[in-house]
């Protein structure tokens, strides 16, 4: 559902519960209330069933049982307290107290005064001035019942990023099967257009250029995603709101190198290839060395060109020892939120011509698969905000400096950010 569908819908249900408030103020027999304060400060308890509790003008408390409750708050200072039920609870025009963390996704509403609430993660509140929230907030997701087939590429980052969606849907109750570390960008699309996976992460420049072969990117990140989204729903895929981490490529080299070899920026490679060809050595990844945003684009647009005696083409993950011991290669392709950047002590070498384009990380879904589950757009929306180029370099260190399973790097990160108990 839409954010505005969503709002529509916290707006009608809300509706029913107002049109219960402006009655209650007539008294102890006003419509619409089964139970009723009277002008003093009440105690009004609910029963078993769907009760409609209306204070009056005491400064009352008004508490629900098991029933699925609407609980009404007059012009004193009220205290509501929802129990078992899915409560709709609307304050008066007193400074009221809202007690809605029973783990139940209720609807609150603040009224005239200065109210506070504790709610639940998943509760909808409107105005109130101060809520706590507590509880797991991916609580207010069910997807009890779905079957999710969830992929990723084989590079660290991949295989956390794909975790961090694995547990969170089987948080949900959805089944969950684990394609993650499936292979290199092709065969990740290729088997999610076919069918054979639901979703995995992908970014946003690998989208508008190697999958929707886009020559020019966009240089800015909000423009780049709305254009790669909608372009790519024409081939049944529909991308999830993106995150804030910007994995764009990039060259480093050992710190201890920079001055000797004089190249902090990529346009000092021309200098360097011409005096000391030698040590222009590069370390790649097999895909980078053939991508338009790869090498061959970096060339091109810098008017370099490096031999190929001086490439070694090895997997992504040894890159970052090579470099760093430098036997191999003095330079080496990385991603930017590469957490053994920092634990090797490398230094990233500026893209002062800006080639590289932004990639956001946003989960890619089937389209028919986010038709039939299109609250997976909310969940992931929550989820995605959070992965700061600084959260995910911190989880790719996790990985790459220590050693732990990107399961457990992606449990904790969950449970770090409460979105799972």
């Amino acid at each position: 559902m839409s954010l505005t569908k969503t709002k529509a819908a916290i707006v009608a249900g809300l509706a029913v519960a107002l049109a219960a408030a402006a009655v209650s103020s007539a008294g102890p027999t006003a419509r619409g209330c089964t139970v009723n304060g009277t002008k003093g400060a009440d105690v009004l308890n609910g029963t078993g069933r769907a009760d409609v509790i209306c204070g009056a003008q005491g400064n009352d408390t008004l508490r629900g049982l098991a029933g699925n409750d609407t609980l009404v708050g007059g012009p004193g200072n009220d205290v509501l307290i929802g129990a078992a039920g899915t409560d709709i609870m609307i304050g008066g025009a007193g400074n009221d107290a809202i007690f809605a963390a029973d783990g139940r996704v209720e609807r609150i509403s603040g009224g005239g005064g200065k109210d506070r609430a504790i709610a639940d993660a998943g509760d909808k509140v409107l105005g109130v001035e101060t809520v706590k929230r507590t509880g797991a907030t991916l609580a207010q997701f069910n997807f009890r019942g779905a079957t999710f087939t969830v992929g990723s590429k084989k590079f660290t980052e991949q295989l956390i990023l794909g975790q961090i969606a694995i547990q969170a849907l089987k948080a949900t109750g959805a089944k969950v099967n684990d394609q993650t570390d499936l292979g290199g960008t092709s065969v990740n699309r290729e088997a999610l257009l076919s069918g054979k996976i639901d979703m995995y992460w992908e970014y946003t420049g690998t989208g508008w250029i190697t999958h929707l072969k886009q020559t020019k990117p966009i240089p800015d990140s909000l423009k780049q995603f709305l254009a790669v989204a909608k372009a790519d729903r024409a081939n049944g895929v529909k991308w999830l709101d993106r995150a804030p981490l910007d994995n764009t490529y990039a060259f480093a080299v050992r710190k201890e190198m920079v001055k000797k070899l004089g190249v902090t920026k990529i346009s000092d490679f021309k200098k360097l290839l011409r005096t000391n060809k030698k040590a222009a050595t590069l370390c790649i990844g097999t895909e980078f060395s053939t991508r338009d945003d790869g090498l061959p684009g970096v060339e091109k647009k810098y008017g370099i060109k490096f031999p190929s005696e001086n490439l070694a083409k090895v997997d992504e993950g040894l890159i970052y020892k090579l470099t760093d011991e430098g036997k191999v290669c003095n330079f080496g392709e990385v991603f930017a939120t590469d957490g053994r950047i920092q634990g090797l002590g490398l230094f990233v070498i500026k893209d002062d011509r800006k080639f590289f384009p932004i990639y956001n990380a946003a989960l890619t879904v089937r389209l028919s698969v986010f038709n039939k589950y299109p609250k997976l757009a909310a969940m992931f929306k929550l989820i995605s905000k959070k992965l700061t180029n600084q959260a995910m370099t911190k989880l790719n260190a996790e990985r790459d400096i220590r050693g732990r399973f990107p399961e457990e790097i992606a449990k904790a990160w969950l449970k770090q950010n409460k979105f799972i108990k």
